[in-house]
């Protein structure tokens, strides 16, 4: 993957990128097609607060082989990690970890699935130099979706708490720099 090249995903790549958000793992995973218009509404809109967390940045990419759109990748970056539990009478956040934070979500082309292009990008973005302060990367992740679990185990992330949460997701983390993780996290 030493040609692929994230460029920011702009209104123009709609039509390249909508088709793939049509694949039913994909549908069930992350969205029907309408999900990449949404995160490009989203971007303008003043930086806010997300389950307890202040945002800091959004980013979004393209990701790019050898002039091919192979995948999608965006980044909402914020100023700590939070748990948060939202189920009815759920109590917000129940857990932090401190340090600068990332969430991101991705979606390779279907037709081009298991080459190891999603596992490329997640290493990508965690090198942009917009995200150089970021210290800790997650990915969050429905149990049998299988094939999201092996990108981010490829990429180097390990479960925060292997147990779901309340949405039924495990978020999948990866310390930038190992010496950032607390040993014990702060709860707010």
């Amino acid at each position: 993957m030493s040609c692929l090249q994230l460029r920011p995903f702009e209104r123009q790549h709609l039509p390249l990128v909508e088709p793939w958000f049509t694949d039913g793992d994909t549908r069930r995973w992350l969205g029907g097609p309408a999900w990449p218009r949404q995160m490009l509404d989203r971007a303008d809109r003043p930086l806010g607060e997300f389950r307890g967390a202040a945002e800091t940045g959004r980013y979004r990419w393209l990701a790019w082989d050898q002039g091919t759109a192979v995948g999608y990748i965006d980044c909402g970056a914020y100023d700590r990690w939070t748990t948060w539990e939202g189920s009815p009478g759920g109590r917000g956040v129940i857990d932090a970890i401190p340090i600068p934070a990332a969430s991101i979500s991705y979606v390779v082309d279907p037709a081009l699935r298991r080459r190891g292009y999603c596992a490329a990008m997640v290493g990508a973005v965690m090198n942009r130099p917009e995200l150089a302060g970021i210290r800790l990367f997650a990915g969050g992740v429905e149990p049998a979706n299988a094939g999201s679990v092996g990108c981010v185990r490829k990429a180097g992330f390990h479960p925060l708490n292997p147990e779901p949460d309340w949405e039924g997701v495990v978020y999948y983390v990866r310390f930038k720099d190992p010496a950032a993780r607390t040993s014990s996290p702060v709860i707010p």
